[in-house]
């Protein structure tokens, strides 16, 4: 949980950093190396890796998970992260009635963000 935790701070932090031209690159939490993104702390420890992977590429407890979960949905996106040998997805679902964004491991799932279309 300590982990996906700072996924998020990560996430969070660079996305300020990258939005704020005079940003000092001492807090840059992150360095993009072409698909495969590198999520440092401030103390430049390795927190985790990401990359968008298609959804061809989800093991097959995700996908039986998001099928019974969400039958209704259809994958957008999918972004993988892989911190301490463990690996999770973020995926972005869509329905006719909206938008979902989910957190699933082959034994977890969980509702992040839900945006109607409405």
């Amino acid at each position: 949980m300590k982990t996906i935790i700072a996924l998020f701070a990560t996430a969070i932090i660079s996305l300020n950093a990258a939005a704020s031209p005079v940003a000092d690159m001492m807090y840059r939490a992150s360095v993009n190396l072409g698909a495969v993104k590198k999520h440092y702390d401030e103390s430049g420890n390795l927190l985790a890796t990401s990359k968008y992977v298609s959804d061809a590429a989800l093991p097959l407890p995700v996908i039986k998970k998001l099928m019974k979960k969400c039958p209704d949905h259809q994958i957008r996106l999918v972004r993988e992260f892989e911190a301490e040998g463990n690996t999770t997805y973020i995926i972005t679902l869509e329905s006719e009635m909206g938008y979902k964004v989910v957190r699933c491991t082959g034994t977890s799932y969980a509702v992040l963000q839900s945006l109607d279309k409405n």
